[in-house]
């Protein structure tokens, strides 16, 4: 079965905006709640004052960023302890990370949303069909994977650099930085514009 995930480039410009501290993501989720029980750790700013009021320190730990950054963890079975029988316990007051969770970012990346554990995320991730009404709106796509793929298989190429290894990392890295690839460009010269890229959206996303 498959589930309309909108036209692309629409889609990108507001996953862009949104992991540039816009509003969340409006995701038809249905009766899908993959991300709330999939065994995610889930990042908690300092700055998220509703958030951190609304959930027991007792499920927060610090993180290694050592800026204040928190983590929540996730219950035995996987779920989010603040997921029950009707759903998020604390929707309206939830964490950015919630926020900005967008499972088509693993069907525009062309990538899982990882293992076994995240089952029914993939599942999803599979059904999402994107449209392409324009041919920009496929070269847009066609580049965030490409971004993707490189992240994924050149982790050598990035002096300086960090890349991720989670799946939701990478996605998210490529969908920040896609433009890269929109243009031909010399493959020893990837890494550093990759780098460069998502720096700059980082620095942008901070002053604005």
């Amino acid at each position: 079965m498959y589930h309309p995930a909108g036209n692309f480039s629409e889609w990108l410009r507001a996953m862009r905006r949104s992991l540039a501290g816009g509003l969340g993501m409006d995701v038809a989720c249905g009766d899908c709640v993959g991300c709330c029980t999939s065994s995610y750790f889930i990042k908690i700013r300092p700055d998220e004052s509703r958030a951190l009021a609304a959930i027991d320190p007792g499920h927060l730990t610090e993180s290694s960023a050592r800026d204040g950054t928190r983590l929540m963890g996730y219950r035995d079975n996987g779920h989010c302890p603040m997921f029950g029988a009707g759903g998020c316990s604390i929707y309206p007051d939830r964490p950015q990370t919630c926020r900005t969770y967008d499972c088509r970012v693993f069907t525009a990346a062309g990538m899982p949303a990882g293992n076994a554990e995240k089952w029914m995320i993939n599942e999803r991730v599979a059904a999402w069909q994107f449209e392409f009404p324009t041919e920009h709106d496929r070269r847009e796509r066609d580049a965030v994977r490409a971004a993707a793929n490189f992240l994924r298989q050149h982790p050598v190429r990035f002096p300086g650099g960090n890349v991720p290894s989670r799946p939701s990392e990478i996605a998210v890295l490529a969908v920040k930085t896609y433009e890269v690839f929109m243009n031909p460009i010399d493959e020893e010269a990837i890494g550093p514009a990759l780098i460069e890229a998502a720096r700059a959206f980082d620095s942008a996303a901070i002053a604005g």
